[in-house]
């Protein structure tokens, strides 16, 4: 009885291992800044659609967290760019809407 116990136990804590292994290969989105912009954008606004609100993220992908969302009809300023692992291209700057002045991220290109 006792050796089935151990076993089990053995198992268990093998299993809890190897899933808390795996757990940690795997990494969230984190942010990422204009380094890992790919293009030079400087020096253009450019304005959201109106009744729109895109949001403000943390990185290039819907996976990234999101810091806010631009103004309908919102004014963001374009630092520079890059193009995401599915091919979109995401705009990386600040907002100059209201609700959001000053919050610094990726924005997709494909608002406005």
């Amino acid at each position: 009885m006792r050796s089935a116990i151990r076993n089990a136990v053995m198992a268990t804590t093998a299993t809890a291992v190897l899933l808390g292994g795996i757990a940690s290969t795997v990494t969230p989105a984190s942010a990422a800044g204009a380094a890992a912009c790919t293009r030079n954008d400087r020096n253009h606004s450019v304005w959201g659609p109106n009744l729109e609100w895109p949001n403000i993220r943390t990185g290039p992908g819907v996976a990234y967290k999101s810091k806010g969302h631009l103004d309908s009809a919102g004014e963001f300023w374009v630092e520079c760019s890059a193009v995401n692992t599915y091919g979109n291209r995401w705009y990386y700057g600040e907002s100059l809407s209201s609700s959001s002045y000053g919050t610094k991220g990726w924005v997709a290109a494909s608002w406005f």
